[in-house]
């Protein structure tokens, strides 16, 4: 690669890729054949909008402020994982050193075959010593961080589908599972708690196997381009098929025709020369079917139903993840789903970085994507959708923030692996996609504007804000093109990800001010209301508290009608949405189950409360 396009895609400003260095700490790199991942933790600085409710109960109470926002400023934790190829060590390790300031780091983290190879130029460029970490064990601690705290972290590929990503709700509880790491060969481990793992199995026919026969069928020394010459290949001009041998298929066996008899069958028995794409067609059928039917004997034989894939022989490559979820589909019966990790280039310098930092205990805390400095999962094809690629160059991004307290499932779910909070799937409904992008596309200079207005004395908020709806303006492209680019996509996700971006230019709540008024003007009536509920019957009283909840969340700003309606009546209140709300049935209306329900509920606590009453008699 040219020196120009190397300097070109170092010298993007400091926040687009190596984010937070000033503040930078405990650093940990897993360097691998051909990519470097790059961990470090950092302090933000940021504000945060905190609220503050006030209980009057006196007569002048229609009189005082009874509820208050203020922004203060707050210091959080971040995560950054950065991933690049290996031809930009030098530079990315001179652009660390010359923009790292303060730092109290001696040692650096590292893992990966690549970490011997270039330890003293590490060691060198950085002043910081490397110490090396087992990268199983690292591995091991990666996956089980991702899975622990990104809800959308692994998925299932369905070549044709639209989009091919079907995001799995991780289950609270990920132990046990199967890992398949597919490098040069292949290691099996079976993952038991947060610190047992063993290596139950493997093959040394793998990633390797298939880059170095490749080569020499093909002549082609890259790894990337040998499968860009199998997804454009046909494995039947090669391999031969029960119906080469038979006519048709083998019903006894219940062996279809189509099935593959022998690999490369062909080659002995046709006199003729093979073109690369299908030569390497076939060996990529070839080594996926050993390494499926090996994990699907191993995942029977351990009793597990999780099995995720990951390696260098994966790296999100569609033709490598469809060939696989193939072999794993045909041989388990669809009994075991070969299940595939967004972030699955991350987890050694993941693992690595959490080594390092065990006196800080990173796994009593949660954390979560901060969308807005993260690539997200990257397109199957960079084609798809370049000005993403290109504005990143060859680097990817993941952050993760640590959350106020540590996230919990509601106790009260009657089954927490099963619950889905979000009504529709942006990712595989492309009517509802396409209308809520649209809305918040629509609805984003306004929100600029609310962010400038809810900062006055900041003179450089017009400034900030302008960069903040770029950013996110990008992203909502991005999603056009990738609804799957940071898991299952949602209006949930889709606010998640505003607010990230408004974060990043240090707007906590461009809403502020119209929230003080509205809650305060709540509060005044909650009196009023609670007493009129209360004169209402059981039943007449479920009802009006399901009204009022529809009414009071009509107030969401990413519905635009109703932003229309209060930019013309500014007056528009809590009753008259109200009286606005269309009469049932409603567009998702589970209203009747909900209430018998409710009547189930209410008849056990009666009968549990007489049975009490009996027993103190």
């Amino acid at each position: 690669m040219s020196g120009a396009n190397m300097d070109k895609s170092i010298t993007l400003p400091a926040d687009e890729i190596f984010r937070n260095l000033e503040n930078a700490k405990r650093f940990a790199i897993d360097i691998g054949g051909s990519l470097t991942k790059l961990a470090y933790y950092s302090t933000v600085q940021h504000k945060v909008a905190k609220v503050r409710s006030f209980d009057h109960t006196g007569k002048d109470a229609d009189q005082a402020l009874l509820y208050e926002i203020s922004e203060q400023e707050e210091i959080t934790a971040r995560l950054h994982f950065i991933k690049f190829e290996n031809t930009y060590i030098e530079t990315c390790l001179d652009f660390i050193k010359d923009h790292l300031v303060n730092t109290d780091t001696k040692v650096i983290k590292a893992t990966g075959g690549g970490a011997y190879k270039f330890k003293d130029l590490i060691e060198k460029k950085l002043g910081l010593k490397v110490d090396k970490e087992d990268e199983m064990t690292c591995l091991i601690k990666g996956c089980n961080f991702v899975l622990k705290n990104i809800p959308h972290e692994a998925f299932v590929y369905v070549k044709h589908a639209d989009p091919e990503f079907r995001f799995q709700t991780t289950h609270p509880n990920i132990f046990p599972y199967l890992l398949v790491n597919i490098g040069s060969g292949v290691s099996i481990v079976k993952v038991e708690t947060e610190d047992k793992f063993e290596r139950i199995g493997g093959s040394s026919i793998g990633g390797g196997t298939f880059w170095g026969l490749g080569a020499l069928l093909t002549k082609t020394k890259k790894f990337d381009e040998l499968l860009q010459l199998a997804a454009k290949g046909q494995h039947t001009n090669v391999d031969m098929l029960v119906k080469d041998i038979y006519g048709g298929g083998y019903q006894i066996l219940g062996l279809t025709g189509n099935l593959i008899a022998s690999s490369f069958g062909k080659s002995s028995t046709v006199d003729k020369e093979f073109s690369k794409e299908d030569m390497a067609k076939s060996l990529l059928h070839m080594i996926s079917n050993d390494i499926g039917q090996l994990a699907c004997l191993y995942a029977k034989q351990h009793n597990l139903s999780q099995v995720y894939f990951g390696g260098f022989f994966i790296r999100g490559h569609p033709v490598t993840m469809h060939t696989i979820t193939y072999s794993i589909n045909f041989f388990s019966k669809g009994e075991v789903q070969a299940l595939f990790l967004r972030h699955e280039g991350y987890l050694g310098a993941i693992g690595a970085f959490l080594k390092g930092a065990e006196e800080d205990n990173p796994n009593l805390y949660s954390w979560g994507e901060n969308y807005a400095g993260s690539s997200g999962l990257m397109s199957t094809s960079p084609d798809v959708f370049p000005m993403q690629r290109s504005r990143s160059g060859t680097f990817d991004m993941l952050e993760m923030d640590r959350l106020e307290r540590q996230l919990v499932n509601l106790p009260l779910l009657f089954d927490p692996s099963s619950y889905v909070p979000d009504t529709v799937d942006l990712t595989e409904d492309a009517m509802a996609r396409e209308y809520w992008l649209t809305c918040f596309e629509d609805a984003l200079e306004g929100v600029a504007k609310r962010a400038v207005a809810s900062q006055p004395d900041a003179k450089d908020a017009a400034d900030r804000a302008g960069k903040f709806q770029q950013k996110y303006w990008n992203k909502l492209q991005t999603l056009r093109h990738q609804p799957f680019a940071y898991g299952s996509l949602t209006v949930r996700s889709l606010l998640d990800t505003r607010e990230h971006c408004l974060n990043e230019f240090n707007f906590p709540d461009p809403y502020s001010k119209v929230k003080q008024k509205e809650n305060d003007i709540a509060l005044k009536c909650y009196q009023k209301v609670i007493r009129s509920l209360d004169a209402l019957g059981w039943e007449e009283k479920q009802f009006a508290l399901v009204k009022g909840l529809l009414a009071g969340n009509v107030f969401d700003w990413g519905a635009k009608a109703v932003s229309e309606v209060l930019q013309t009546d500014p007056e528009f209140g809590f009753e008259e949405a109200k009286k606005k709300l269309q009469e049932r049935p409603w567009l998702v209306d589970s209203y009747h189950g909900w209430i018998e329900r409710l009547k189930v509920g209410a008849l056990l606590l009666s009968l549990l409360d007489s049975c009490l009453t009996d027993t103190t008699k």
